[in-house]
Parts: C-alpha cells; sequence; structure tokens
C-alpha cells in the first residue's frame, strides 16, 4: 500500500490467531464479524477488502456468491487449508484472492500487501471434524443432483451409507441448516446463475433447478436473494 493509506479490512469467521496477522499488515484496520451474512454489511465505500475466514464445513460457497452480488467491485481474499508441501500431514493457511472485472482502484497495492503476511501459520482451524467428510460428500451430490426433483434426504443418505437420521444431525449441528434449506440454497445458487445467462425464462429456470412448484421457487428466491427472480435476471442483464 502507499504510504499513509489507510486499509480497511473486513474479517469474517476469523479466529483470533488469523486477526493477528491480519493486523501486521502495514496500515491496516480491521472490522472483525462474527456472522457470516452479507445482508449484515453495509452499503459503504469504506471497506477496501473482504477477508473470509477458513470454513469448518465446505458450504461457504452461499456466502461468497452473496458478497460478489451486493460488492461487485470488491476484492475478497478467501482463506483455505494447504498442506506445507506434498506428502506433509501439516497445513498452513493460505488465501484465494477473487478480484472483480470492476475496477476498485487499488488492488493489486492491496494483493501486495497482503501476500507480504501470508501464508499464515496453522491453527485450531485446521482441525477438521470427524463429520467434515460426509459435508463434503453431501455437497458433492448435491451439486451433481440438485436438478432431480426427487432428491431428498433418504437419497442421499443412502448414497453415502449414513443412515438418514444420523445424515440430519450432522447437518444441523455442523452446518447450522436442515438438509431441505440446504437443497434449496444449493438449487437457488444455481437458478441465479442460468437466470445470469438470461436463456432461460423464471418458470423454465425454476424446473431445471430442481424445483417443481414455481411460486415456491419465486418465495424461495427472494427470501434468500432479498429480490425477485425477475428482478435478479433485469439486473444481471444491466451488469452484462
Amino acid at each position: 500500500m502507499k504510504s499513509g493509506t489507510l486499509l480497511t479490512i473486513v474479517a469474517v469467521d476469523c479466529c483470533e490467531h488469523v486477526q493477528t496477522s491480519l493486523r501486521r499488515v502495514p496500515n491496516a484496520q480491521l472490522r472483525p464479524k462474527a456472522s457470516p451474512e452479507s445482508r449484515d454489511f453495509k452499503y459503504g465505500t469504506d471497506i477496501d477488502l473482504i477477508v473470509v475466514g477458513i470454513g469448518l464445513y465446505p458450504v461457504r460457497r452461499f456466502f461468497i456468491s452473496e458478497l460478489r452480488r451486493v460488492f461487485p467491485s470488491l476484492p475478497i481474499l478467501v482463506l483455505r487449508r494447504e498442506r506445507l508441501f506434498q506428502g506433509s500431514v501439516d497445513e498452513a493457511i493460505r488465501g484465494e484472492f477473487i478480484l472483480a472485472d470492476q475496477d476498485h482502484g487499488n488492488d493489486y497495492d492491496i494483493v501486495r500487501a497482503l501476500r507480504a503476511v501470508m501464508p499464515f501459520d496453522r491453527c485450531e482451524h485446521l482441525r477438521r471434524s470427524n463429520d467434515y467428510d460426509t459435508v463434503r460428500d453431501v455437497m458433492r451430490l448435491l451439486g451433481e443432483k440438485y436438478a432431480d426433483p426427487k432428491l431428498d434426504l433418504n437419497s442421499v443418505a443412502q448414497r453415502i451409507r449414513i443412515s438418514p437420521k444420523r445424515l440430519s444431525i450432522i447437518l444441523n449441528q455442523r452446518v447450522g441448516m436442515s438438509f431441505r434449506h440446504l437443497l434449496r440454497q444449493v438449487r437457488i445458487e444455481e437458478a441465479k446463475r442460468m437466470l445470469a445467462t438470461r436463456q432461460y425464462s423464471v418458470k423454465e429456470t425454476a424446473a431445471r433447478a430442481g424445483f417443481t412448484d414455481s411460486h415456491y421457487f419465486s418465495r424461495s428466491f427472494k427470501e434468500l436473494t432479498g429480490q425477485s427472480a425477475g428482478e435478479f435476471q433485469e439486473r444481471s442483464a444491466v451488469l452484462n
């Protein structure tokens, strides 16, 4: 960063260990946030970078997608685990920068400033629960089979060889949502992608995303994105 320039970083779901590392960035002002809800952010222009902390479970893509919608030009740093070298069991915290095609002004200065303090040392976030692989397998199946209107808890549980009751408990306790709500999130994310292409009508998109009831699709879309499917499609056309 240029001398005297204050870099405002919003750190979402970052532990104290990571926050301490981020404070080593020259001229950095850190704003920790515990809630990973983009609706909690103010639409101000005083944020330079959003850092998304290590996810205990692989469901962060919903939040990151929404962040990009709310802040179309803001650089985002997504932290992840990575083994120090091939064959090693030791891991460090590294990051992936997500830069927009819209000019933010000082993107490259920000990248250089963060690179100077990375990678971060290992910390408690590197300890994965025994249920991590189960959640990962569920997310993989939902990503592959979301368009199937018959997809449900029982069919997914059967595919990953776990009881439906146990799977329901894992999702509620570890991810914080039921299978039904998780599937709805995945389908809405895919619907957003389809609507942005403008290849399908709202009704066609609903069916392709696995919704048998277009009215339920419309209510779900509004609830999860804050706008109707039609409004989202029109806004995507303007941005593109």
